[in-house]
């Protein structure tokens, strides 16, 4: 009994001494870490651990705010929303300047999971969930917040594009052809404006109208407009939400042997003129090393002309070691081979900065990361690196989910939120 009791006071008193170690570790840092010194140490931080660092004092949140103004993280943060069986979702976000993966909690379940989707938006992606009561817009990029209600669009969809253009947001085709009324169309076209409700606008263009859903069309959206890119014939067009009107439609075609197309808002131009990011992926030659190559141009955005092909240079050819991990070889017979060739299906989600590359078929394989030039004339392409970002541990737990991929900035604010829900793991 004395035995067991002199062992209890042992653990108890090694409990204290970690504890006043821990006390002691925090002052210590408190009294040595300020100015420069805490600066130069908080550069270094991961973006994850931001939120508590900022928690400390007064003095530390001026440190933290001070180095993210002195080494601004400029990349979006890839987050993979997942929605499992029974309506249970959870997400997981990637930091790209520490190269890891942060967990946030599972979340409560939406009142119509089935129709969960995504609005795409110049200041980050947003998940959103339509049903016929309303649609309801998360109000931060992990979705941790509440949602932000607004009435459900005049016409019924079930396959829309949506995109957030300042504080207007945008509903675009995808109108369930059972369900529409006398005079509405399947391609029709809303704007809701903040403080206000749905306005109907001219529908897509006759180019666009056969493919007229977020299946078929990949979306990119900026601060001032909406791009959409047909994912296998290339048609693309815009629509500016603030005069109400599309733009010129042509076909983006650099390359013919591009089987699937994708669209991302691209750097500025020298004017202050906006461009897109166009990509693009084939299959390659019987010869060649990989099944796959992945191209991107520069668009104009008034007039969607290319302004570059990437033959000029390699960098804006996405690297072989990559796109053969995007999609695999696999033991395909020749028979098999044309069948295979349109299954391509390329995922983008970025913004000015840079943003990711995936397979839209299989999200589980991971994704590529591209950083675009922060100025002209240093080199003739846009893409100035490329870096391999794999799986989230949540897609490889969850094999059967669904997997929704976004992108965002991430602040002090939202990283403070996924702490709050239950800390990054």
């Amino acid at each position: 009994m004395g035995v067991n009791v002199r062992a209890h006071d042992l653990k108890h008193r090694r409990h204290q001494e970690q504890e006043a170690c821990v006390a002691d570790a925090a002052s210590l840092a408190a009294m040595y870490l300020y100015g420069d010194v805490l600066e130069a140490v908080v550069e270094r931080v991961p973006a994850s651990d931001l939120a508590a660092t900022a928690r400390v004092s007064r003095e530390w949140l001026r440190a933290v705010r001070a180095a993210l103004r002195r080494r601004p993280r400029r990349l979006p943060w890839l987050v993979v929303h997942l929605q499992a069986r029974g309506g249970r979702r959870c997400a997981a976000a990637y930091d790209p300047c520490a190269g890891a993966w942060i967990a946030v909690p599972a979340r409560r379940r939406h009142a119509a999971p089935s129709h969960v989707r995504l609005v795409r938006g110049a200041r980050g992606d947003r998940v959103c969930a339509l049903s016929l009561a309303g649609l309801d817009v998360a109000a931060d990029p992990l979705g941790t917040a509440a949602c932000v209600a607004l009435r459900a669009p005049a016409v019924w969809r079930v396959d829309p594009v949506f995109a957030a253009v300042g504080d207007r947001v945008v509903a675009l085709g995808g109108a369930c052809g059972l369900a529409l009324a006398d005079g509405q169309d399947a391609a029709a076209v809303e704007v809701h404006e903040a403080g206000g409700g749905w306005a109907a606008c001219d529908p897509m263009p006759d180019e666009l109208r056969d493919s007229a859903a977020a299946t078929w069309l990949s979306a990119a959206a900026t601060d001032r407009r909406v791009y959409l890119v047909e994912r296998t014939t290339g048609w693309a067009s815009w629509f500016d939400p603030e005069s109400r009107r599309w733009g010129p439609v042509r076909r983006l075609g650099p390359d013919p042997a591009v089987t699937t197309w994708g669209v991302a808002p691209g750097r500025a131009g020298a004017a202050g003129e906006e461009r897109i990011l166009l990509f693009g992926a084939k299959r390659a030659d019987k010869e060649a090393e990989c099944t796959v190559v992945v191209l991107a141009w520069e668009v104009d955005g008034d007039t969607l002309e290319v302004e570059q092909a990437p033959s000029s240079a390699s960098s804006d050819a996405m690297p072989t070691e990559f796109s053969e991990r995007l999609f695999p070889r696999g033991d395909i017979d020749d028979d098999d081979e044309d069948d295979e060739h349109d299954l391509l299906s390329i995922g983008l989600c970025g913004n000015a900065s840079g943003g990711y590359v995936y397979n839209a078929a299989e999200p589980a394989n991971g994704a590529v990361l591209y950083e675009l030039r922060e100025e002209e004339g240093k080199a003739n392409t846009a893409v100035a690196r490329w870096e391999w970002v794999p799986c989230a541990p949540a897609v490889q737990a969850e094999p059967l989910a669904r997997a929704i991929l976004a992108c965002s900035p991430m602040g002090l604010d939202e990283l403070a939120t996924a702490v709050a829900a239950g800390g990054p793991h």
